[in-house]
C-alpha cells in the first residue's frame, strides 16, 4: 500500500505549545494530529490488516469499530514536528502546508529543560539542562531555539505565537482557516491548562493507554508544568539569561521578543 504523505505540519521549538493547539483542534473541531511519522505510517498498515481480518471472516464487534477509529483519525493527514526543515520536509507532499507556533524561547528552553528532567531523564540536573537547550550544542535540541525559529519562519503559511493562543485561544486559531478546513466550532468544549493538567483533553496523558490511572495523572502534572508566559524570569538563572541573549537575542529582537520580557511585535 502506497505511504499517504502529510499534507499539513504542525511545527515548532519543543515546549512551544504545539500539545495546547492539537487539543484546540481536536476537542474544539475534532481535528486528528499526529505525533510523529511511525504512528501515522502505521495507522494505515493496521487499517490494512484489519480490512483482511474482515474480509476473511475473522470479524467482530471491538475488531470493527477500531477499524472506523482508525479511518476516521486517518482522514487527517497532519502531522506535529519539532524537526528542522530538511528532516522531515522530504516525507510529506510537496505542497505541505505548514503551522509553525512560536514561544519565548527564554520559556521554551526552562520548559524543555524540566521535561527533561521530570519526564525524559528523570533526575538529571535541571542547570544542566537548561544550559544543553539554550547552547544547542552540535545541533542538539532540533537545532536550537534560533536556528529552528529562522529555518520554518521563513517557509510557513501561518505562523502563531504561544502568547497569543493562551489569551485568545479561539480567536488565534480561527486564523488558520486559510490553512486548515475547520468546521464551526464547539467551544463549550476548550480545553484550558488546567483541564489539560487534569487529563481532561485527548493529547497528554490520556493518550497514553498503557499507563495506569496514576500515572497518567503524574505524568499529565508534569507534561503540563505551568504553562506560565515568562517564567523564566524566576527559573532562568542570570548568567544562563545572558548566555541565552548572547546566542539567541537576534532572533528574539527581530520576532518582537525583548530583553526585559516586553514584546513587541511590528503590525
Amino acid at each position: 500500500m502506497e505511504r499517504k504523505k502529510p499534507e499539513i505540519l504542525l511545527t515548532s521549538f519543543p515546549r512551544s505549545g504545539n500539545t495546547y493547539l492539537r487539543n484546540i483542534l481536536f476537542e474544539v473541531y475534532g481535528i486528528y494530529s499526529w505525533n510523529n511519522l511511525r504512528k501515522y505510517y502505521n495507522n494505515v498498515k493496521h487499517q490494512d490488516r484489519l480490512r483482511r481480518k474482515i474480509e476473511s471472516g475473522k470479524s467482530n464487534d471491538i475488531k470493527l469499530a477500531k477499524l472506523e477509529e482508525l479511518k476516521a483519525f486517518g482522514n487527517f493527514p497532519i502531522l506535529k514536528s519539532h524537526e528542522l526543515p530538511h528532516d522531515i520536509l522530504p516525507y510529506c507532499v510537496p505542497d505541505v502546508k505548514i503551522i509553525y507556533m512560536i514561544r519565548d524561547g527564554r520559556d521554551a528552553c526552562v520548559s524543555a529543560a524540566h521535561h527533561r528532567s521530570d519526564l525524559v531523564a528523570p533526575g538529571s540536573d535541571y542547570y544542566g539542562n537548561l544550559k544543553q537547550a539554550i547552547q544547542a550544542s552540535l545541533g542538539s535540541y532540533f537545532g536550537g531555539w534560533s536556528k529552528n525559529v529562522e529555518e520554518w519562519m521563513k517557509i510557513s503559511h501561518k505562523v502563531i505565537f504561544f502568547e497569543d493562543l493562551v489569551k485568545n485561544p479561539i480567536e488565534i486559531t480561527e486564523q488558520l482557516r486559510d490553512v486548515l478546513d475547520l468546521p464551526e466550532p464547539d467551544t463549550a468544549k476548550l480545553p484550558t491548562f488546567e483541564s489539560q493538567r487534569e487529563g481532561k483533553a485527548h493529547f497528554g496523558g490520556s493518550a497514553r493507554p498503557q499507563l495506569s490511572d496514576e500515572e497518567k495523572d503524574d505524568f499529565n502534572k508534569k507534561f503540563f508544568r505551568k504553562g506560565a508566559i515568562g517564567g523564566w524570569k524566576e527559573e532562568m538563572p542570570e548568567e544562563l539569561q545572558l548566555l541565552f541573549w548572547e546566542k539567541h537575542g537576534q532572533t528574539m529582537e527581530k520576532i518582537g521578543y525583548l530583553k526585559d520580557g516586553t514584546i513587541k511585535r511590528s503590525e
